[in-house]
């Protein structure tokens, strides 16, 4: 419930402008682990385009399901380079 009111949260802040699209992807995939990079575009009215270079981290787990554990939306920008 509590990632539910966060969501809720973020689109309220956006005035429900927020507009999300991928620009290209890669998967890099070896046995149970795979890196994926996305440039991933972000946009809301009254905010500039926003390109986002994002990095995840998928495992698959004992019934072969992918799961995220790791997703990092902000790519290397955290590094403030």
């Amino acid at each position: 419930m509590q990632i539910r009111k966060a969501f809720e949260a973020i689109a309220a802040h956006f005035e429900h402008t927020l507009d999300i699209k991928q620009a290209g992807m890669e998967i890099l995939e070896t046995g149970d682990t795979a890196l994926v990079l996305s440039k991933t575009l972000v946009s809301a009215k009254g905010h500039p385009l926003q390109e986002r270079k994002a990095t995840y981290v998928f495992r698959k787990d004992a019934s072969g399901v992918w799961v995220c554990v790791i997703d990092n939306s902000y790519g290397h920008d955290l590094l403030g380079v």
